[in-house]
């Protein structure tokens, strides 16, 4: 095959025609068939330049088996070392051996196909050099003593490699188109899968898109639906009445710290009286000794009528204490006295006031507001994580995008080798051509 027809080969050219200077169109979605039909005219091209080439490999192999039959019955002419002739025997039954496996493995291929030709031709070639790797040495004792049959050998093999020669030539002219489509054919595939993954993914993306419009706007009417609540009736007496709440809370929390502030500056008397008792030092009785323990841990449940007890004990000799401590605790204890009962009945006013507003609260009908907020809450939660979900749509679709385009440049050069001429109509879910 000349170069000039393989360069035409390679380009797509066919011998006699003119050159074409204008691109030719091809949808994206004919490309297939086109590539069958270059594929099926390489195949068409290689039969047809191959057809006498089997015929001689046909003729070389029914040649080369005759010579390896004429060397196995060859008979020993002329005078020979004995040694020589018993070498040569011995080694002419391993190069009958793998002349005969040699023939018995090259069966020339009916299937004229350009892959099944490759194949052949593979296979035949290794077991050409196979044979003449395992019989090279034996050979050359055997031509020592059986030289015309060995020649005659020699030059069937020969032959035999000629024709193997000059078949891969054909087939190496025609390989690099092949290869090529078939590189194009796999990276159309690849390209009719990404589209088809991407056209999926964008309606997934626009689905959720849709879905997250519709959750925005009910988001938005749950929204004003609980804004219109807060500004009703029933919001604001609630609102009123957790402040009322809060207030007696406040009350209530002041009350507590007066009373308690009455008992505060005799903890550490009471604590010295409690060790006392419990070191047998001081004895208390047994209602005062309860009353002690009240002081000590919660003093706005103390009864006020335990504060004269405590003066009784203060004013004790028998309590074990420094007298100037014991007059400043009777002060104290007297002040406790004094105010104890009335900011007692503070406390426990304000107490009530608080526990009244309680129950109020806790009994109001809140269920409304749960359930709106509790609405709102929810759709707000699905917004985010459908917005999750785009985002990921999103950076999914451009990754896909990515890898169409990268396969698109890779088809577009191999297309390029196989027909430079050829430009690429891709569908919209593909758009891009050929740069």
């Amino acid at each position: 095959m000349s170069l000039l027809k393989w360069i035409k080969k390679l380009f797509g050219k066919k011998e006699g025609s003119s050159v074409e200077t204008g691109l030719r169109e091809i949808n994206f979605e004919d490309l297939p068939a086109w590539l069958d039909t270059r594929s099926q005219k390489i195949s068409s091209g290689v039969e047809e330049d191959v057809s006498d080439l089997l015929r001689e490999l046909e003729a070389s192999l029914l040649a080369l088996k005759e010579s390896n039959f004429r060397l196995a019955e060859a008979k020993v002419e002329g005078d020979f070392d004995l040694r020589a002739v018993k070498r040569a025997k011995s080694n002419r039954e391993n190069v009958i051996k793998q002349v005969t496996m040699l023939i018995d493995k090259i069966r020339v291929t009916e299937n004229r196909d350009f892959r099944a030709l490759e194949s052949f031709y593979g296979a035949a070639t290794q077991n050409l050099n196979t044979c003449l790797e395992h019989m090279n040495q034996s050979f050359r004792y055997t031509r020592g003593v059986f030289s015309e049959e060995s020649k005659e050998v020699s030059e069937s093999l020969a032959s035999l490699g000629k024709v193997f020669n000059e078949l891969g030539e054909v087939i190496q002219v025609n390989k690099k188109e092949m290869d090529t489509i078939e590189a194009a054919r796999s990276d159309t595939n690849n390209i009719q899968e990404l589209s088809a993954s991407i056209a999926a993914e964008a309606l997934e993306f626009e689905s959720r898109n849709q879905k997250i419009q519709a959750l925005k706007a009910e988001t938005l009417e749950a929204s004003q639906v609980l804004e219109d609540f807060k500004k009703g009736a029933i919001w604001q007496s609630l609102q009123n009445l957790q402040a009322e709440s809060t207030a007696a809370r406040e009350k209530l929390k002041k009350a507590e710290t007066g009373l308690s502030s009455l008992v505060l500056p005799l903890s550490g008397h009471l604590s010295r009286i409690k060790k006392l008792h419990e070191s047998s030092r001081y004895t208390l009785k047994p209602e005062v000794k309860k009353q002690l323990d009240i002081c000590l841990e919660s003093p706005v449940h103390v009864d006020p009528s335990f504060f004269p007890e405590l003066q009784k004990i203060f004013e004790d000799n028998a309590l074990d204490m420094q007298a100037q401590k014991k007059e400043k605790a009777l002060s104290q204890v007297k002040a406790a006295i004094s105010s104890f009962p009335d900011r007692k009945k503070e406390y426990l006013k304000a107490l009530q006031e608080f526990e009244a507003k309680k129950v109020e609260l806790e009994s109001s009908d809140t269920g409304k507001l749960v359930e709106l907020e509790h609405k709102e809450t929810e759709l707000l939660s699905r917004t985010r994580s459908l917005e999750e979900d785009i985002e990921e749509s999103e950076k999914k679709l451009a990754a896909l995008m990515e890898e169409l385009e990268h396969r698109k440049e890779k088809f577009l050069a191999s297309l390029s080798l196989i027909d430079s001429y050829v430009h690429v109509n891709f569908p919209s879910s593909t758009s891009g051509a050929r740069p």
